[in-house]
């Protein structure tokens, strides 16, 4: 038995494998590695070409967007200087989300079926009315 152990020691390690103490998180987006920092959890860093971009996951996100779709680096940076929540308004009319990010009378828009829509928010609530009025008489 002595002779077995010893000579199952030469192909085994004396010392158990541990695990890594410090993974790192990554994820994958429109073809590129996202990793999250070791120091901190909120943000993360990917490589667009010869550029290294660090923020947070959405603003990341954004730039690869646009780095995919234009071919262009746009540090996360800028898409968060720009990300102002405050002023964007929101109405809810029959399930349908009306948006202002503007603050003007007639910067009201709508996304219905693939459509945009736009004009002042009594405007667009008349042609969802007149829409389903239409489509209820074809049912």
């Amino acid at each position: 038995m002595d002779k077995m152990k010893s000579f199952l020691s030469i192909f085994t390690s004396a010392k158990p494998k541990s695990r890594k103490a410090h993974t790192v998180r990554t994820d994958f987006y429109r073809g590129h590695f996202i990793k999250r920092n070791a120091d901190s959890s909120e943000r993360w860093s990917v490589v667009l070409g010869e550029k290294i971009a660090v923020g947070e996951i959405k603003y990341i996100k954004m730039t690869i967007d646009h780095w995919a779709d234009t071919g262009t680096f746009v540090p996360p940076e800028y898409f968060e200087s720009n990300d102002d929540p405050s002023s964007r308004q929101t109405f809810d009319y029959k399930n349908f989300k009306i948006i202002n990010d503007l603050g003007g009378q007639n910067d009201w828009y709508i996304i219905y079926r693939g459509k945009l829509m736009k004009g002042s928010k009594d405007k667009i609530i008349q042609v969802i009315d007149r829409i389903e009025e239409r489509v209820s008489v074809i049912k």
